[in-house]
């Protein structure tokens, strides 16, 4: 319900003198709150403050008109109709809000903006509630599948939100008019160095990517079946959660940890490998153990959570993994996922999650065609990625002929499998292949790269009985080289990992 002391705030936002920028959005925003009210027949505006509703639309109109405040307040106060108001009128135009108090009321309209996107599924919300509650549904499954629906609308909607806001933060600038402060933040979020999630590999972060994964955007590493494509994704993981030197670097100004000691959590998801696989793998890739090591070491009595964490307290930082069945996940449960991080660890302290991987989850909306759902996970994935400020990266599969390939250079963005809509909406996508000869080198080439270089070929010197991507070497897209340990000079080895 609208409170008249929101009112009483968007008419001082509206016409007072202040230095935040107030954009067509905003009073767009606000002419939408009170026509959302206005269809609510259940809450009716209150004759008390109605005149003022009416009042603050006319004048949210007249600014997307481009009417200047002074005749915006002219112009509503020329007839009876507001004559009431006069006095108030000329209270809040010649009010001074400060920067503060504005950016307060801005925030408020935001959230009743989302407040009410939760109610644009309300009348099927309040139907289901009732056949629940009288027990008139025809039968569970509808039940489940009503449920299901309703839920997937609301995240959906409130995906688009979070998006949106987002993008407007930076889609309009009057270089001479307005305060550049919310653009120059979002960019410092975005792309400053010291908000990057490094990958581990000097060649790759500094070369490829602007010092490691970027926040809000979505990475996609494909590979043919053994090429490696979820054991790289482990180790760049790795890579960051336990070796960084610096942990100060992941600790940014909007990152409140909850539990005392974490400031970095990095999330992984596995729709291929078992909670047990997936530890035993990061067990020997961070210690450089065998199949065999690692199960010695259990059964003598080797103390694993201990070893782990030793690791992980040097940086401050969790790795959560969380496992489901293949074509069971979508975006809508990967939120779900964050959201319970959050609320153990805080905002902003996660650094990345890790989706193993993308052509096993499924879509929240049905196509006749798989390479359409392919294309809407990406896309689902992308405002994920927008709407909690971090990276995702997710590997997918190739198709058949990335078996045939000798060398980086045969690598082509034409060999995703099933939907180019993957690469489309995709900020960052790198191919990786075994090479057919070398089962300790394995291809990389970065075909589409948004955010730095695309059309980079590296070789990786490997290790897979350790789970292991030892090292990195920037190699000729028309040339076969091995990797040598001279290419990349700062990275040493400890326990089968590497040092930033």
């Amino acid at each position: 319900m609208i409170t008249e002391s929101f009112i009483n705030s968007c008419f001082s936002l509206a016409l007072s003198k202040s230095t935040v920028r107030k954009d067509k959005a905003l009073y767009r925003d606000i002419i939408s709150i009170l026509e959302f009210q206005e269809k609510r027949d259940s809450l009716d505006v209150p004759v008390t403050i109605q005149n003022k509703f009416e009042c603050l639309k006319k004048i949210c109109d007249l600014k997307l008109d481009g009417r200047i405040t002074k005749n915006v307040v002219d112009s509503i106060l020329e007839g009876d109709k507001f004559s009431t108001l006069r006095e108030f009128v000329d209270t809040k135009f010649s009010e001074e809000l400060n920067d503060l108090a504005a950016i307060d009321i801005v925030k408020q309209v935001r959230l009743r903006i989302k407040l009410n996107s939760l109610f644009t599924n309300h009348d099927k919300l309040s139907e289901f509630l009732t056949s629940i509650k009288d027990g008139s549904f025809t039968s569970i499954d509808d039940v489940v599948l009503d449920y299901e629906n309703i839920i997937r609308e609301l995240y959906t909607t409130m995906m688009d939100e979070n998006r949106g806001s987002s993008i407007e933060a930076s889609a309009s600038l009057d270089l001479m008019q307005d305060d550049y402060e919310s653009v120059l933040e979002l960019t410092k979020q975005k792309y400053e160095r010291q908000n990057t999630t490094p990958t581990g590999y000097t060649v790759f972060d500094n070369e490829v990517l602007k010092g490691g994964f970027e926040s809000s955007r979505i990475y996609i590493f494909g590979g043919a079946s053994g090429s490696g494509k979820s054991t790289i994704l482990l180790n760049m993981m790795l890579n960051s959660a336990v070796k960084l030197k610096n942990v100060d670097q992941l600790i940014n100004d909007i990152a409140k940890p909850k539990v005392e000691g974490i400031n970095n959590v990095y999330v992984t998801i596995t729709m291929e490998n078992s909670i047990d696989e997936t530890l035993m793998r990061l067990y020997q890739c961070m210690f450089k153990k065998t199949d065999a090591q690692y199960i010695s070491d259990i059964v003598n009595g080797i103390d694993i959570k201990e070893k782990i964490q030793e690791e992980l307290k040097k940086t401050g930082s969790t790795i959560v993994m969380k496992y489901f069945p293949a074509m069971s996940v979508s975006a809508l449960d990967l939120m779900t996922v964050l959201d319970d991080v959050i609320e153990i660890y805080g905002p902003g302290t996660i650094k990345g999650l890790y989706v193993d991987y993308l052509d096993l989850m499924r879509t929240d909306v049905k196509y006749d065609m798989y390479r359409l759902e392919l294309g809407h996970i990406t896309l689902s994935l992308k405002s994920l990625a927008v709407a909690y400020n971090i990276p995702i990266i997710v590997p997918t599969q190739l198709g058949r002929s990335a078996y045939r390939v000798q060398s980086s250079h045969e690598l082509n963005l034409d060999q995703i499998s099933e939907s180019i809509k993957k690469v489309e909406h995709a900020d960052f996508v790198a191919l990786l292949s075994k090479d057919p000869d070398n089962d300790n080198l394995v291809h990389l080439k970065v075909g589409k790269n948004r955010s730095g270089k695309s059309d980079v070929a590296l070789d990786f010197s490997v290790d897979f009985s350790y789970f292991q991507f030892i090292n990195a070497v920037k190699v000729s897209n028309e040339k076969k080289q091995e990797p040598t340990e001279k290419n990349d000079k700062s990275i040493d080895e400890f326990s089968g990992l590497m040092t930033i």
